[in-house]
């Protein structure tokens, strides 16, 4: 696999090197440079082979994070390796330049060892990584370079620069802004949309896949208590009763929640670290198991004294009252002969515009806000000018895109979220969210 692994600098220096196997020789480092001093930078293939040892590498901010081998490895697969390596330095560092890494050399080289193990991937992430990382970044804030200032105060231009923007702040915080961290945790109940309706209302195909995820940024590491709905069931394959009853075909936890209390009351317990985890995934399919956000009815009808058809759709969120959708949008393939359409809106916060691609067109329907057990209503005419008539087996089939808070369509909820308190003066805060959000909502028309 991978044989060696350093960085260099635009002045052609080594900042950084760790080698894995030693089947390398000691040049290779040597080599590349002299192949930097040979040809230039863009002429220099991402991969080569030399004297045996493959040569990979990528160019970031002017610096080279450059991997060898020995053996016949995919070069993508390993310029993928280089990237994450680089965007694991920005993560933790902030800014990636020769100075950051020269004061950050210990934090560079514990991520060297971290990611690869005698050449092989072990870990590749920087929310994996972030437990066994034990040395704070060194922030290094970006200036301009000198020749900027020169050029400003040539020309008489004054050239302000604001500090600290977010994309060179790192994403791992060092142990010194604990202090002001908030003592706090987040929980999300996410649930991604499958359906295929027919034209009649009918549903063929409905299912969701969940997720419950929780980001915790709590002071301490206590143990989380989390409770779901006591009438949870977990019935592969069993037949969908309709009712209360919340019916699950599968899931599964992640290794760190402790099941002991789920099977009697529903109860998952985590000792979680800082950061952000999956607890339990699953998936629900069935009319019995799963009720559909929205009844979506379309009409079609043809007008006698041209070659224009009209379109009338109403849509219907059966969503609580409580809830809201936002940003939920229509997409209507029409003919391809369509030449305009004209609209008839019924409420405020819409918007309807006719789009052309080159292989079809689509008119795209717009709704900021749509609260629960609410309606809206839509018509259309789609206006050929040329000749020929519109071939209505061209209309459809729309594909409808929302989010919906406060709400799943399976059911499931988080009923209670207990974090024991070690210290009255600070108190954690909780934050519980459910959301369901389209993956692919088919109507047929």
């Amino acid at each position: 696999m991978i044989s060696d692994i350093f960085i260099v600098s635009c002045h052609n220096t080594v900042l950084a090197a760790k080698s894995y196997r030693f089947d390398c020789e000691g040049t290779s480092k040597d080599v590349f440079v002299q192949k930097l001093r040979e040809v230039r930078s863009s002429q220099l293939p991402p991969h080569f082979k030399e004297n045996g040892t493959t040569f990979y590498y990528v160019k970031r901010n002017s610096m080279y994070f450059v991997a060898t081998s020995q053996a016949d490895v995919s070069p993508i697969f390993v310029i993928e390796i280089l990237s994450r390596i680089y965007q694991t330095c920005k993560d933790f560092c902030g800014v990636v330049n020769e100075e950051s890494i020269r004061v950050n050399s210990l934090l560079v080289f514990e991520v060297l060892d971290e990611i690869l193990d005698y050449g092989y991937v072990q870990l590749a992430t920087t929310e994996k990584l972030r437990p066994y990382i034990q040395s704070d970044p060194v922030i290094i804030k970006s200036t301009r370079e000198p020749t900027s200032d020169l050029g400003s105060r040539m020309f008489g231009i004054e050239m302000k620069v604001t500090p600290g923007s977010a994309s060179s702040k790192p994403l791992v915080s060092s142990s010194a802004d604990s202090e002001h961290k908030k003592n706090e945790v987040f929980v999300d109940v996410i649930e991604r949309l499958t359906a295929v309706i027919n034209s009649d209302g009918t549903v063929s195909r409905l299912e969701a896949n969940g997720s419950i995820n929780m980001k915790n940024f709590l002071s301490d590491s206590p143990e989380i208590k989390i409770g779901l709905n006591e009438d949870l069931a977990i019935k592969a394959g069993a037949l969908k009763a309709y009712g209360d009853q919340v019916q699950l075909d599968h899931c599964s936890f992640h290794q760190k929640v402790k099941l002991e209390e789920f099977e009697k009351s529903r109860v998952l317990k985590i000792q979680p670290s800082v950061g952000e985890l999956s607890l339990m995934t699953y998936s629900v399919s069935g009319e019995g198991a799963l009720s559909p956000p929205f009844r979506i009815s379309p009409f079609v009808d043809n007008t006698d004294s041209s070659q224009d058809m009209l379109l009338t759709v109403r849509l219907k969120s059966e969503s609580p009252v409580n809830t809201q959708a936002v940003n939920v949008c229509v997409r209507i393939p029409v003919p391809h002969n369509t030449t305009s359409v004209s609209q008839h809106l019924d409420g405020p916060g819409q918007m309807a515009e006719l789009r052309q691609k080159i292989d079809n067109k689509n008119i795209i329907w717009k709704i900021k806000k749509l609260p629960g057990q609410t309606e809206v209503m839509a018509r259309f005419r789609v206006i050929n000018q040329g000749n020929g008539k519109l071939n209505k087996q061209e209309l459809g089939p729309m594909v409808v895109e929302f989010e919906i808070s406060k709400y799943t369509c399976s059911g499931l909820k988080v009923r209670f979220l207990h974090i024991p308190v070690q210290d009255p003066n600070n108190t954690p805060h909780r934050w519980v969210r459910c959301m369901t959000v389209s993956d692919s909502y088919l109507v047929k028309i």
